[in-house]
């Protein structure tokens, strides 16, 4: 008698990443959620007070306690750009390519226009 395949069960988060409304939240919310750790480890790792890095970045102090606190959900571009500017880090876009394939493209931006693309090897 033949076996009949075992039918794979699927985990409750990969039947919520079958819903694309819930998929695109869910994506939405980690990338915030991993930005705002990002500057929180730079903070902790630099012991950089809320205070200080508001006044170098321009921004106000509740933004970036709001961010700590997890009650910022918004995080914008230009404001992570100013933070991680402050907080001395470049800000470098990648393109993604498959492994091998074509040459990497990277962009540099600077809070002070500058900008240097520079090709690389893909890794």
């Amino acid at each position: 008698m033949a076996k009949l395949p075992k039918e794979k069960t699927m985990t409750t988060y990969d039947e919520l990443m079958q819903d694309p409304e819930f998929k695109k939240k869910h994506e939405e919310s980690y990338f915030e959620l991993v930005l705002s750790e990002l500057i929180l480890a730079i903070m902790a790792e630099d012991n950089i007070s809320i205070r200080s890095l508001a006044k170098q970045a321009g921004i106000s102090p509740a933004i970036i306690q709001n961010i700590r606190s997890g009650k910022r959900d918004n995080l914008t571009l230009k404001t992570f750009a100013s933070l991680i500017e402050a907080l001395g880090y470049d800000l470098i876009l990648e393109k993604k390519v498959k492994r091998g394939k074509f040459p990497t493209r990277r962009i540099r931006m600077s809070r002070m226009g500058g900008r240097k693309i520079q090709k690389t090897a893909s890794v």
